[in-house]
């Protein structure tokens, strides 16, 4: 798949930690995740919306003054193979780029030379079955790897969603994590998703969130609660 489309998020100061910046969506992803917020991302032609690689560098080269960074996420943007130069084309302009990933194409993360990596832990790995990737366990563990390796910025982080994520998952995942890992347990908000009947089912209380944040961190691991909006 190549990057001829792209989405244009044109400022935000959520999506790159610190810096003003675009973010861009890519389309096509290779899981299917039920509560997924993008399902117009998950297969099938790029939306209507989307711009020209031409129109989003364009676009990117006029507001370069005045943007510090830029995010791309998805879908799954590492399913692009020219992905490695589109962020070359962007630190070309002399912004730093964020990749947002799902970690199942550990070779294609080996070639990207991103400033940030922000990777989705969607389950305990030996559950990725909930997701559409039964055998994502070794994947999971090879990019987590690379990422640390990197020597960019990085977080990992869960989207904690009734039904898909438990207790026991994110224990498992924070034994995946290494002291020094930063992990984001973001709560689940019921918006537009994949699979409609997640738009009905409440997130879990922050307070369940705290108590799992605090078995992450007495493991040594620099752990965050995010409440949904």
């Amino acid at each position: 798949m190549a990057l001829h489309a792209l989405g244009l998020l044109k400022s935000t100061l959520l999506d790159y930690p610190g810096e003003v910046a675009a973010t861009l969506f890519t389309s096509g992803c290779n899981l299917s995740c039920p509560y997924c917020h993008n399902p117009e991302l998950v297969s099938g032609p790029a939306p209507d919306d989307f711009l020209t690689r031409e129109q989003v560098m364009a676009y990117l080269r006029k507001r370069s003054c005045v943007l510090g960074g830029v995010c791309i996420t998805g879908g799954e943007p590492t399913l692009h193979t020219d992905l490695p130069e589109l962020v070359s084309e962007i630190h070309e302009l002399g912004l730093k780029v964020k990749v947002d990933t799902n970690g199942t194409l550990p070779e294609r993360l080996a070639e990207l030379d991103a400033d940030y990596f922000a990777m989705d832990l969607k389950a305990s790995p030996a559950h990725y079955d909930r997701v559409g990737m039964p055998d994502a366990g070794d994947r999971l563990q090879r990019s987590m790897g690379i990422i640390r390796a990197s020597g960019a910025d990085y977080e990992f982080r869960t989207t904690v969603v009734p039904g898909i994520v438990f207790d026991e998952d994110v224990d498992e995942i924070c034994e995946c994590l290494a002291p020094g890992d930063t992990y984001t347990l973001a709560q689940y908000r019921p918006l537009m998703t994949l699979d409609p009947a997640y738009e009905s089912v409440g997130p879990y209380p922050i307070s369940t969130l705290e108590a799992m944040r605090d078995r992450c961190a007495a493991r040594g691991v620099d752990t965050h609660v995010r409440a949904g909006k």
